[in-house]
């Protein structure tokens, strides 16, 4: 099933409420745990997500009807700067750029680096049975992550389905996408987003 959530909203109070998500203790009745996924809500919001052995995590936050990826890994950035990150996926690798911005939370700064979903990425995170992140170094060497993606199709689809309903049930229409709020650059960019049942 395809879903669409439209709207564009300033990063910085995305990044607003992620720290507050961040920060609030998890009440037990919103966190469900699928495969080696995660996903969860507060003041709605959702956040689907996964962690590499502690060492780093992967996710996607949706807020006011808008989603967008995020990874962490520990390697500080320049808040606002745009940085290379290389996939490794079952379809194949892809370059992306993200946006990192540096995120507070109960348990200290988070350097989090954002970028926006498209209908080819969320297929090929859907095909991969696990997903490798490249992260390249000012040492010339790179940082890898490897993230299981079991789990990831059903912690999306609860995801997104349940900010649906709570938003507007009667109105939304099936056959649309969550749009990322905008990519590295600025510009507004409508994708779609494929829920897979399983």
């Amino acid at each position: 099933m395809v879903i669409q959530l439209g709207g564009v909203m300033r990063l910085p109070f995305l990044l607003l409420l992620f720290s507050l998500c961040l920060s609030l203790p998890a009440r037990a009745d919103d966190r469900v745990e699928h495969g080696d996924w995660a996903s969860q809500f507060r003041d709605g919001m959702g956040e689907a997500s996964t962690h590499d052995n502690g060492t780093a995590m992967f996710g996607m936050l949706c807020a006011n009807r808008l989603c967008r990826y995020y990874f962490a890994n520990g390697t500080p950035c320049e808040a606002g700067n745009n940085y290379p990150i290389m996939l490794t996926t079952k379809v194949g690798a892809l370059a992306l750029d993200s946006v990192c911005e540096p995120m507070e939370t109960a348990n200290g700064e988070v350097m989090l680096y954002w970028f926006g979903e498209s209908a080819q990425l969320n297929d090929a995170f859907s095909q991969s049975e696990s997903v490798g992140f490249a992260f390249p170094l000012t040492s010339g060497q790179f940082r890898t992550n490897v993230f299981s993606m079991s789990g990831y199709s059903e912690a999306i689809g609860r995801m997104v389905g349940v900010l649906l309903e709570q938003q507007d049930p009667p109105q939304q229409e099936a056959g649309a996408s969550p749009v990322p709020e905008e990519v590295p650059d600025g510009d507004p960019v409508p994708t779609e987003i494929e829920i897979k049942k399983i």
